[in-house]
């Protein structure tokens, strides 16, 4: 595994996420009470852009569909609905390794 810097210490506040890169895949990085946590930036069930979403306590909720998903684990926690449609979500939330190192915020890439 290898670890890439995607950010500082200061870029993300408590409570937000903000969008990243780490060798080509789009991800966002979040901070959830000081600690930092990495998902694929795209919601499971139609691919929707995650960072256009909200944090609620520990998990992202879509922007579209209002599906919710873990940061600690990625599992479901709510899944998709669209007004009266309620519906499945294809997968949990694909995660990545955070560390720091000094003022850098480091996600681990499979090799």
């Amino acid at each position: 595994m290898t670890f890439v810097r995607v950010a500082g210490v200061g870029d993300v506040a408590p409570g937000k996420m903000i969008p990243v890169e780490a060798q080509g895949r789009k991800l966002l990085l979040a901070n959830v009470d000081g600690a930092y946590r990495a998902a694929s930036r795209k919601c499971p069930h139609f691919g929707f852009n995650l960072c256009k979403g909200t944090l609620d306590g520990d998990a992202v909720v879509c922007p579209m569909h209002k599906a919710k998903f873990d940061l600690s684990t990625g599992e479901v926690r709510r899944d998709p609905k669209l007004l009266f449609l309620s519906m499945t979500a294809k997968s949990d939330l694909a995660l990545y390794p955070v560390k720091v190192e000094g003022a850098d915020i480091l996600v681990g890439i499979a090799d």
